[in-house]
């Protein structure tokens, strides 16, 4: 368990024997801690090993908007850039959420919104899945390429 803290919002960050970790968010996202909230959260989960991330946003207050929430995506370090997010939200935050993951997708990121926990944690099973096989074919592939060209 961490705790994390950025302006007038934070979170507490667990790593379930699934690999997924999970973030509790709560208090007041604005322009100036979105990104910051988002960045610290992510570092932890990879430091920890986590090998996908679940955002409980639905009791957060959001005084926002998604080109402020997202300008900094294309800037991520890769570690972050690569870990599958999903996010869990309460309906009235739908709209806004619906444009961050759509800015994300934009910025080649793994996102995706759910009103359900367990719709979130199916999806993020699946994603890290999906992930891991496009890995290992990759590679695969790299080392068969490698055979023929006798290296």
């Amino acid at each position: 368990m961490e705790t994390i803290n950025c302006g007038s919002a934070g979170g507490v960050l667990r790593v379930g024997d699934d690999g997924i970790g999970t973030v509790a968010v709560s208090g007041l996202i604005v322009p100036s801690n979105f990104l910051g909230l988002a960045v610290l959260s992510m570092r932890a989960a990879v430091e920890h090993g986590a090998v996908a991330l679940l955002y409980r946003n639905e009791a957060v207050a959001i005084c926002s908007d998604p080109v402020s929430m997202t300008a900094a995506y294309p800037t991520l370090a890769p570690a972050l850039r690569a870990l599958p997010v999903a996010l869990v939200i309460n309906p009235a935050h739908a709209e806004i959420f619906a444009r961050v993951v759509q800015r994300a997708g934009a910025a080649g990121l793994l996102r995706k919104a759910f009103f359900s926990e367990a719709d979130a944690r199916e999806w993020l099973a699946r994603t890290v899945q999906a992930v891991s096989g496009n890995r290992q074919w990759w590679a695969a592939r790299r080392n068969a390429l490698a055979e023929r060209s006798g290296r």
